[in-house]
């Protein structure tokens, strides 16, 4: 049983040498400069992972704005596209099978696509603008003549749907439609 316990001691006695070995050798050890550099690399990764994800976001709500203004420039086309009213009361070819989509001068909006009240619009068919806020804090708008989404300055949504009115020179807002 000596053997043993003298076998069991010898190994104890090498691992303690192989370890105090490792931390002498130079080509093992690990030093102050190393890990400062480690940290440094994984800190300006972490900080180019954090970048990328805020300025990302800002760029999604935006997109997302000009996607639901994208919405209103589709169904007013719609509108105009199955109604005869841009042409007067005389045109009432198939009008009978067309269907009403809403009641004559309101369009699709209110209701509809701006149930939540991000969406404000004005006009009728054909002459409409149509303003909105992101997430990020920018407003953007639609009207009959230019269905790309524009950003305008503005300190809030009223104060951008005004100016929206204003420059497509529309005085009165579309008014509700109900539900029947």
């Amino acid at each position: 049983m000596s053997s043993a316990f003298s076998m069991a001691t010898a190994s104890k006695a090498s691992a303690n040498a192989r370890m105090s070995d490792a931390f002498k050798n130079e080509a093992g050890a690990f030093d102050l400069p190393s890990i400062l550099v480690g940290v440094v690399v994984v800190g300006i990764l972490t900080a180019g992972v954090l970048a990328s994800i805020f300025g990302v976001i800002p760029f999604a709500q935006d997109k997302g704005a000009q996607q639901d203004l994208g919405a209103v420039v589709t169904a007013q086309g719609v509108y105009l596209a199955a109604s005869t009213e841009q042409y007067g009361e005389e045109v009432n070819t198939y009008a009978g099978n067309l269907g009403e989509l809403a009641a004559p001068g309101v369009d699709l909006i209110g209701d509809k696509i701006a149930a939540d009240g991000d969406i404000k619009m004005a006009g009728g068919v054909g002459n409409f603008v149509a303003v909105t806020e992101s997430g990020s804090g920018k407003f953007f708008q639609v009207s009959g003549l230019d269905n790309t989404p524009k950003e305008i300055e503005a300190e809030s949504l009223d104060a951008a749907f005004e100016a929206a009115k204003t420059a497509a020179g529309i005085t009165e807002e579309v008014a509700d439609t109900e539900e029947p």
